[in-house]
C-alpha cells in the first residue's frame, strides 16, 4: 500500500475498542488498516452491529451503516463487510483491492478450525498471548477437525506451548509441548518440551530426560543454552530498572488485555 493515507473524515470522539489486540480505533482509515493487516482476526467479535452503530454515530455514514447492516442480516460474509468499508474511502488501489478479494475468497474456503488456529498464530505474533491460548483451546475442543489429522492438533499444542512460555507459565507450556511431541514426534518439539521442563523445575530435569531417552549430549546442550539466556537476563539488571519495569507492565497489559 502507499506510504501515507490522509484521513478523509473526522476522528471519532469515542473510539471503537478491538479486544483481540487491546487497541482503540479512532478513524475509518485506522479501521481499514486493521482489516487489511489482520484478516484472520476478523470475526463476529469485531464485525457486528456495534461496529455499524459506531460508524454511523461517529462519522455520520448512514449509507455505509445500512449497507453493513444488510451484510450482517443476510450473512453475506466477512469479505462483503470489509470491502464495503474499503470502498467508502477508496482505501486501496485497484490492484490491492483485487489481491485482497482473492485472499478473502481463499480464506472463506478454509475449514473454520484452520482459521481459528491461524487467528491464534496472529495473536501470538502480536504478543497477545492470553487471547491466543483461548483461541487455541477453542480450536482443540472442536470434535470435528475437518480431516486435518493429528499433525494439525500437534501444531496447535506446540504453538499454545509457545504462548504459555511467553507468559512464564512453564508447567502449562511443558504439558502442551509433551502433547505436541506425542503427535508430531519431531526433535524441535522435543527440545521445546525439555527446555520448558528445565525452566519449570531444574531438579527434575534429569528424570524427564531419562523418561524421554534423551542423550547426555542433548541434555548438556539444553542446559548450556538456558544458562546463557539466564546470564543475559542477569546482565539486563544493569539497565535502567524504571524503564524496564515500565516496558514489562506495558507488555503485560497488552498481552492480557488488563
Amino acid at each position: 500500500m502507499s506510504g501515507y493515507i490522509l484521513c478523509q473524515l473526522k476522528r471519532a470522539e469515542i473510539p471503537y475498542y478491538i479486544e483481540n489486540i487491546s487497541t482503540n480505533i479512532y478513524s475509518i482509515e485506522e479501521l481499514c488498516y486493521y482489516f487489511y493487516h489482520n484478516i484472520y482476526l476478523l470475526d463476529e467479535s469485531i464485525l457486528n452491529e456495534h461496529l455499524c452503530d459506531w460508524i454511523r454515530k461517529e462519522f455520520g455514514l448512514e449509507k455505509l451503516y445500512r449497507r453493513l447492516y444488510k451484510v450482517l442480516e443476510e450473512n453475506m460474509g466477512t469479505g462483503e463487510f470489509i470491502l464495503a468499508v474499503f470502498k467508502e474511502i477508496n482505501y486501496l488501489t485497484h490492484q490491492e483491492f483485487k489481491k485482497l478479494n482473492e485472499q478473502i475468497a481463499l480464506l472463506e474456503q478454509q475449514p473454520k478450525v484452520l482459521r481459528e488456529k491461524k487467528k491464534g498464530d496472529y495473536l501470538v505474533e502480536n504478543k497477545m498471548y492470553v487471547n491466543a491460548v483461548k483461541i487455541y483451546e477453542n480450536a482443540l475442543l472442536k470434535e470435528d477437525k475437518e480431516g486435518l489429522g493429528e499433525q494439525f492438533s500437534g501444531e496447535i499444542y506446540h504453538n499454545m506451548g509457545c504462548a504459555y512460555l511467553h507468559l512464564f507459565q512453564f508447567e502449562e507450556a511443558a504439558e502442551c509441548f509433551l502433547k505436541a511431541y506425542g503427535l508430531l514426534h519431531t526433535n524441535q518439539v522435543l527440545y521445546h518440551y525439555l527446555e520448558a521442563s528445565y525452566m519449570e523445575n531444574p531438579e527434575e530435569f534429569q528424570g524427564v530426560c531419562n523418561c524421554m531417552g534423551v542423550s547426555v549430549k542433548v541434555q548438556e546442550e539444553i542446559k548450556e543454552k538456558l544458562n546463557k539466556a539466564s546470564k543475559v537476563a542477569i546482565e539486563m539488571e544493569n539497565q535502567d530498572l524504571g524503564k524496564r519495569l515500565e516496558g514489562f507492565i506495558k507488555d503485560y497489559h497488552r498481552s492480557t488485555g488488563f
